[in-house]
């Protein structure tokens, strides 16, 4: 793959979606296999980055298309991970149920200069019914048989890690994300999970200009129920509420739910189009005076 991330070189940041190196929409449906998948890629273009001076890292952790605990990307990163008879483990979900032993001696010795900050929007946990594999693996191909065949992979290779770092992160909100990515990067980095938009919000320091604001006008392409659950208008408008502003919300239509936008600071919304119409009649400005 060609995988681009973005590197604001004043900070030393990297911003890096992990579903440019390892995501859902990659591979055909036809052939996906949380089995054999691995995140390797991700560590690939984490290197890179801290090759060319980064030190910071924001990591948007969502829609994956792997369940290996996130054990690629730290394979790719030094980290040796070998089975009862001292061999290399191999790629993928598959590979985890082998894990005896974790051998830190060849890790990249950057990664101890490194800041990471996880963009994450689920608090889905590990392992077990609202974990990774559970909520997560049959959008991925994994069949019942192979959600509960992963789950057990993934709760002992958690208690591994545990014995490893000398602490544990299986119950922990969000480690389930990205089929356990959330995971490593807690255990082995440090790593903060943060809702993506509380990330973002805080990057381009909104709140400042909040202060000085009327009104806060805000939108996104479908507006719903799901709006308010850690999505961007819901942030936006979380924030303006706390200065007392109206919030206005235009969006591309409206969904089912979207009521409860008004009981999470959004005052009104809008579609922007009433009904179909083509581009160039929605571009008109007669059009959208109407």
């Amino acid at each position: 793959l060609d995988c681009s991330y973005g590197i604001m070189e004043n900070e030393k940041l990297a911003v890096i979606e992990m579903a440019c190196a390892a995501g859902i929409t990659l591979i055909p449906k036809e052939k996906m296999n949380p089995l054999k998948t691995t995140s390797y890629g991700v560590g690939e273009v984490i290197k890179d980055a801290a090759e060319k001076g980064c030190r910071k890292f924001i990591v948007g952790i969502g829609g994956s298309v792997t369940n290996d605990c996130g054990v690629g990307m730290l394979q790719a990163l030094g980290f040796s991970f070998k089975d009862e008879n001292g061999e290399e483990i191999g790629f993928g979900g598959a590979e985890l149920e082998r894990v005896e032993s974790v051998d830190v001696s060849g890790v990249y010795p950057v990664l101890k200069e490194c800041e990471f900050e996880i963009a994450c929007d689920v608090n889905n946990p590990l392992c077990g019914k609202n974990g990774a594999s559970a909520v997560f693996g049959p959008q991925k191909g994994a069949d019942k048989k192979t959600v509960e065949e992963m789950d057990k992979a993934l709760e002992k290779y958690a208690f591994l890690s545990e014995k490893v770092l000398g602490k544990g992160f299986k119950d922990k909100e969000g480690t389930g994300a990205a089929g356990g990515l959330g995971f490593a990067f807690v255990s082995y980095f440090n790593g903060k999970l943060l809702p993506g938009i509380e990330l973002v919000l805080d990057m381009l320091d909104i709140e400042k200009e909040m202060k000085t604001a009327d009104i806060v006008i805000t939108g996104e392409g479908r507006l719903d129920s799901q709006t308010v659950m850690g999505k961007a208008p819901g942030g936006v408008a979380k924030l303006a509420k706390k200065y007392n502003l109206p919030v206005i919300a235009f969006s591309g239509c409206i969904g089912d739910g979207a009521e409860k936008c008004n009981l999470k600071g959004i005052d009104a919304f809008f579609p922007i189009i009433r009904n179909a119409v083509s581009i160039e009649e929605a571009m008109k400005k007669e059009s959208a005076e109407k």
